[in-house]
């Protein structure tokens, strides 16, 4: 009997015991609605997508926040650069890439679209540099290079690559992102992040000192979100700028002072010169650049990749005193107008073959602390 025939010989056995409510309860266990729905949702667009550019050799999906997405830019950079450009990218947030010509197809973020990808025998690429191991709190494997490169590597490109986002601004939009002289934008936290991290941030009553010392020089914007704690003496543009318009205020700010994150890299992209609060969670060769001021503090434990616990109280965070973030603000100042230099890095394979098992290997041990930790709840 074919697989076909004895499906139906089944179908008309429970009919006939269980009636229509015992088909919908078969249909439930063997059907992922949920999945159908995303499928039905993401069809249209998928195929029209088809129709238009063709089939794509490789589809580029982080999934994370829009900092994430923006690193994704030096992915397409040196893609670009190899000759390659049929790649398409799944993106929430697809502002970031506007302009970009090194993109071509940017699609909306559903879930199943690497699935379908994947049928179609394009290569789907999830540029992923860590993994969350929730028995420490902490990002591991702890990156050997700069997390652009790992990047890179997740995409298959090795040689030479050029350590910096992109972000493109019409001269408009620049303009607009001048708002008051001397500028220099501040931001005092980064806990609306996609994976917001108490580790990353340094203290308010810190940044307020900075503030207080320097406002009768340089006229301080603050941005970042709403929730973010305010500064006195500053222009309060929490929550109010979208985040074109924020790139826009750091290509025209003398410098950027903030923590590592989205702006640190935002700002990287428009050429604007930062003084970046490291503290210890990790080093600035992993994850920043060289032409800004970054505050790193060396002490026992760092790097130690930790999310938003510390057996330390922070003493990396507070090893950094206005002081120093005061001596950073006005060397960068100093260098205003000065080309920024470009950090770069090499890929090899091996350095490329060695990290893809030490994240592999990372993957299966987070996901047994994951089900301790299940078994616990």
């Amino acid at each position: 009997m074919s697989v076909l025939a004895k499906k139906f010989v089944t179908f008309k056995r429970v009919v006939r015991n269980q009636g229509v409510a015992g088909v919908a309860t078969v249909l439930k266990e063997k059907l992922d609605f949920q999945a159908l729905t995303q499928y039905g949702t993401l069809t249209p667009s998928a195929f029209s997508t088809l129709a238009r550019y063709g089939r794509p050799e490789m589809f580029i999906a982080f999934g994370g926040g829009i900092g994430d997405d923006l690193l994704c830019t030096v992915i397409f950079r040196e893609l670009r650069r190899r000759n390659q450009d049929r790649f398409w990218v799944m993106s929430r947030h697809p502002e970031v890439f506007r302009y970009n010509k090194d993109i071509k197809v940017v699609v909306p973020y559903y879930e199943r679209y690497g699935n379908l990808m994947k049928r179609l025998k394009v290569k789907v690429v999830n540029p992923w540099y860590t993994n969350y191991n929730p028995a420490y709190d902490r990002d591991d494997p702890f990156p050997e290079q700069h997390i652009i490169s790992i990047m890179c590597q997740k995409a298959g490109i090795l040689g030479s690559i050029t350590l910096k986002p992109h972000f493109i601004l019409h001269e408009s939009e620049k303009e607009q992102g001048q708002v008051t002289s001397r500028q220099i934008t501040i931001q005092t936290s980064g806990l609306t992040a996609r994976h917001a991290m108490h580790n990353k941030n340094w203290f308010v009553e810190g940044y307020q000192e900075v503030v207080s010392s320097l406002k009768s020089k340089y006229n301080f914007v603050q941005i970042g979100s709403l929730s973010d704690p305010p500064l006195e003496g500053v222009l309060d543009l929490r929550g109010k700028t979208t985040i074109r318009q924020t790139a826009a205020l750091l290509c025209r700010s003398l410098v950027f002072v903030g923590q590592v994150g989205l702006l640190m890299h935002l700002a990287r992209a428009v050429d604007c010169r930062s003084v970046i609060l490291y503290g210890g969670r990790e080093k600035p060769s992993q994850s920043g650049y060289s032409c800004n001021e970054n505050l790193y503090s060396e002490v026992g434990c760092s790097p130690c990749w930790r999310m938003n616990t510390c057996p330390y109280d922070m003493e990396c965070m507070r090893r950094i005193s206005a002081a120093d973030v005061l001596r950073a603000v006005e060397a960068q100042v100093e260098k205003y107008g000065a080309p920024l230099i470009c950090d770069t890095d090499t890929i090899t394979q091996a350095q490329a073959e060695r990290y893809a098992l030490r994240y592999a290997e990372a993957v299966q041990t987070h996901r047994l602390a994951w089900s301790v930790l299940y078994d616990r709840n």
